[in-house]
C-alpha cells in the first residue's frame, strides 16, 4: 500500500512550520526596524532575539539582503492592505483620493523607520545592499501597487466613464499616491533634522485632500 499520502501530509506540516518560522522571522525584523532603525537589522540580531544561532537562520534566509527583500515585501502587504480597506470603504467617490492621503499618512507617520526602508532605501545604496532588486519590484511589489490603482481608477470613474477618462482618473490616483508619499518624505527629513515643517501635518493633510476630491468632483480633462 502506498504511504505518498502520509508523505504529502508531513511535506505539508513542514512547509507550514517553515511559513510560520519565516513569519516570525519578519516580525522580529520589523520589531528591530522600528526600535533601532534598518541598521539594527542584521541576521545576527535576529537571531539573537529568536534564540537562535545565525547559522540557523540561514535555513530561511540566505542572507541579510534576502530577509530585508521579504520583509519589504510584507511591510508593502501591510500597506496596500491598509489602503484598500480604505478606498473600499470610503462612502463617496468624490472622498476617495482624500481619504487615500490620509490613509497613507495614518499608516506610516509612527512608522517612519518603515517608510524609509520601503522608499528611501534604494536611493541610498545598491541595489544588493537595500535588499530590492529588480526581481522583487516586478514580481512581488509592481502587482500589488496595481491592485492598488485598478481599484481607485474603479472607484473614482464611474460606470460612464470612457476610455480617456478613466486614463485620466487613474493619472490622478497616482498623483495622490506619490503626493502623500512626498509629504511623508518631507516629514522623515523633518523627524530626521528636528526641523518640524512651517505647516502642521492637518493643514498639509487638509490642502492635499481638498485639491484632489476637488478633482474627481470636477471630472476636469486635461488639455490635449
Amino acid at each position: 500500500m502506498s504511504n505518498a499520502p502520509a508523505k504529502r501530509q508531513r511535506s505539508a506540516r513542514v512547509e507550514q512550520k517553515r511559513e510560520q518560522a519565516r513569519r516570525e522571522i519578519l516580525q522580529v525584523a520589523q520589531d528591530l526596524l522600528r526600535d533601532g532603525g534598518v541598521e539594527a537589522v542584521t541576521l545576527a540580531s535576529v537571531a539573537g532575539q529568536l534564540g537562535m544561532t545565525k547559522q540557523a537562520l540561514y535555513h530561511y534566509f540566505p542572507s541579510k539582503e534576502a530577509m530585508v527583500r521579504s520583509m519589504v515585501t510584507t511591510l508593502v502587504d501591510d500597506e496596500i492592505e491598509t489602503l484598500i480597506h480604505v478606498i473600499e470603504n470610503s462612502e463617496r467617490a468624490e472622498d476617495v483620493l482624500g481619504d487615500l492621503i490620509r490613509a497613507f499618512y495614518d499608516h506610516y507617520i509612527n512608522r517612519l523607520d518603515a517608510f524609509r526602508t520601503v522608499y528611501c532605501q534604494a536611493q541610498l545604496y545598491s541595489a544588493a545592499e537595500s535588499g530590492i532588486d529588480e526581481d522583487t519590484l516586478r514580481q512581488e511589489i509592481n502587482p500589488r501597487t496595481r491592485d492598488l490603482f485598478d481599484l481607485l481608477e474603479e472607484r473614482i470613474s464611474g460606470s460612464s466613464a470612457n476610455d480617456a477618462e478613466r486614463r485620466h482618473m487613474r493619472q490622478l490616483a497616482f498623483t495622490a499616491w506619490t503626493s502623500a508619499l512626498g509629504l511623508m518624505t518631507m516629514l522623515g527629513v523633518a523627524d530626521a533634522t528636528s526641523d518640524p515643517l512651517v505647516h502642521s501635518d492637518q493643514q498639509l493633510l487638509d490642502t492635499l485632500s481638498g485639491v484632489f476630491n476637488g478633482a474627481i468632483a470636477s471630472k476636469t480633462m486635461p488639455a490635449s
